[in-house]
């Protein structure tokens, strides 16, 4: 972490703050959305913004968006793993192709966009969606001690870390504070599909349609948000916190993908957020 590239993991990242935050440039793995992360990343981000003399009241937005992001990247991993293995499922199971050959067929559609985004049709969105949620629901269950899990469940959730570390999927979170803006890179192993992104594009226009109008809130109505997966209540509390600073989210909020990632670039103008009133 930093320029001089020292690792700490977890509680050493807290012990060591006041060091880290001598850097301007801060680096970190993801490994799931957990309290501690989300404490080890608050007090990270309130050390950055102290730093560049924030008005304490732009935190709540930049840390809740950041905090969708990363809620965001952690659900796009999970529904990657669960599409490759239904994908993986069909391929064998329709006679499609050989169990031997599936594997490097699976990776030729994945590498491929068209064929990757014919192959969303293919699966049922509504079971990949409804699997990601019980992950969600369960790893909460787990982390906050609100019950016992069943066997099957531990052993779901088991089988679903054992997949994301074989496909090696990870979220890297990159800040830096630059001479005029606070960046924010966090990038995620899987990508967004063709449909997903014009879903959540044509959402935000929608989004930034009633902010020029002074009614940005409203878009979270029944009749304007988007619920399908991957397009919905995220993205728009990210939007919704740059419009809350006065700040243009398609210009200070971009996303990218590729055959293997997903990218998402977060700016704050280090000026607007000095600002006593917004």
């Amino acid at each position: 972490m930093g320029n001089e590239k020292i690792k700490y993991k977890g509680q050493e990242i807290l012990e060591n703050l006041p060091e880290i935050l001598k850097q301007r440039k801060y680096h970190f793995e993801i490994k799931g959305l957990t309290k501690s992360t989300r404490d080890i990343i608050n007090q990270a981000v309130q050390g950055i913004l102290d730093q560049i003399g924030a008005n304490p009241l732009t935190s709540f937005h930049l840390f809740s968006g950041l905090m969708e992001a990363l809620l965001n990247a952690v659900k796009a991993n999970a529904r990657f793993v669960i599409f490759k293995d239904e994908l993986l499922n069909k391929l064998t199971s329709s006679g499609t192709a050989l169990e031997s050959e599936a594997e490097d067929l699976l990776n030729v559609i994945l590498e491929t966009e068209p064929l990757r985004d014919a192959m969303q049709r293919y699966i049922v969105p509504d079971k990949i969606k409804k699997t990601v949620q019980r992950i969600l629901t369960l790893s909460d269950k787990r982390r906050s001690k609100k019950g016992t899990l069943s066997q099957e469940e531990i052993d779901f959730l088991e089988m679903v870390k054992a997949r994301t570390r074989a496909y090696q999927l990870k979220i890297s979170l990159k800040i830096e504070i630059r001479t005029a803006e606070l960046y924010i890179r966090l990038r995620n192993d899987s990508p967004i599909m063709g449909l997903d992104l014009q879903r959540i594009r044509k959402s935000r226009e929608r989004h930034a349609e009633l902010a020029r109008e002074g009614r940005s809130g409203e878009f979270f109505r029944p009749d304007f948000l988007d619920e399908k997966e991957s397009a919905g209540f995220g993205i728009a509390m990210i939007d919704e916190g740059f419009y809350n600073l006065a700040l243009d989210p398609l210009e200070c909020f971009d996303i990218q993908t590729s055959k293997h990632a997903t990218t998402v670039y977060l700016r704050y103008p280090i000026e607007a957020l000095q600002k006593i009133e917004f």
